[in-house]
């Protein structure tokens, strides 16, 4: 370890104090887990024994913070945990790291609001991804949070077994402006997010990976922090860079019918159909491909082995320039 398990400062061989105070309020709570892989899949298969199957691809326990010490509970924990998978895609041991790299370019890079995330290691050193819960409050009652799958009624029932992905980017706009009151700031948080999820190839971003929550004191609803972000093409080679369409209803601009991929004239489109002021969403997409540089540097720092640094940096390479790219500018031209 030479750096914050968290953050990547350096000069740290556990928590740094700002960190340490965003994930566990200040205790000084160790990154290495007190308890082994085993001991957790012995716990995690007591729990879920009917969806624990070799085909699993991703499973997740929750804990709670006792003193100083994480430790595994059924359900109510403060925390959740999710190791390496088990599953029949690529390179899954790498899973917790990239989770936490894109999770770090988010909030570091991009400004995303995310929640609170770090790397830990069982007693054998294996890596896992340790999130905090930002529904559950201090007092340990949660607030309400409804992923867009719920609030679009998509349901296996109604849609088919793909149903979380059987939506549009815009379908989720319209229902950010139908229920929260000060929507012009959350769709320009979540048209940020879209194109990070595009530049990072987060093919996994579907209506249940967006939530709206309900603010305690207001009782208003707003975008809920970002979470379940990584590189999916890390373990899936082929998989889109988007898991929704941008559009409802099939539409194409003259841009995707010419390139047969999404670039910078789609996404002017769809900010637009979002209402969002010119000069902000231009600015957001000139971040995502000026920013590239601090990108690599952050994967550099990441504990990726060395392939999947190249990778990583390959598929946001490819994805910056497409966001750069204008069909209609090169026309004019």
């Amino acid at each position: 370890m030479n750096g914050c398990p968290s953050c990547f400062k350096s000069g740290h061989n556990t928590f740094c104090t700002s960190c340490r105070k965003r994930l566990f309020n200040g205790k000084k709570v160790s990154h290495i887990l007190p308890f082994s892989r085993p001991a957790y899949n012995e716990a995690k298969l007591k729990v879920t024994p009917e969806r624990m199957s070799i085909s699993g691809i991703q499973t997740k326990m929750s804990l709670v913070l006792e003193g100083t010490q994480l430790k595994m509970v059924e359900s109510g924990g403060q925390y959740i945990l999710k190791p390496i998978p088990l599953g029949q895609f690529q390179r899954l041991e790498v899973t917790p790291l990239n989770e936490h790299l894109t999770m770090q370019l988010a909030r570091q890079i991009f400004d995303i609001d995310v929640a609170d995330n770090t790397l830990v290691q069982f007693e054998d050193g294996q890596p896992a991804y340790l999130v905090r819960r930002f529904d559950v409050q201090a007092d340990g009652r949660r607030s309400l949070k409804e992923d867009f799958a719920q609030i679009g009624n998509l349901s296996e029932e109604n849609r088919g077994q793909n149903y979380k992905y059987d939506f549009s980017y815009e379908e989720i706009g319209e229902l950010i402006r139908q229920y929260v009151a000060v929507h012009a700031l959350d769709l320009e948080r979540f048209f940020t997010l879209v194109v990070f999820n595009y530049l990072v190839n987060n093919g996994d971003a579907h209506a249940k990976n967006f939530s709206l929550m309900r603010d305690e004191n207001t009782g208003e609803y707003r975008l809920s922090p970002a979470y379940d972000l990584l590189n999916t093409r890390l373990h899936v080679p082929l998989e889109s860079r988007t898991a929704l369409d941008l559009f409802k209803e099939n539409y194409e601009t003259d841009s995707f019918k010419a390139n047969g991929f999404y670039a910078h004239d789609d996404f002017v489109e769809f900010a637009r159909r979002l209402n969002l002021v010119e000069g902000r969403y231009q600015r957001i997409l000139k971040k995502s491909t000026d920013r590239i540089g601090e990108v690599f540097e952050f994967i550099d720092k990441s504990q990726l082995p060395a392939d999947c640094k190249t990778l990583y940096r390959e598929h946001v390479t490819a994805a910056a320039n497409a966001i750069g790219y204008s069909l209609a500018r090169s026309q004019k031209g």
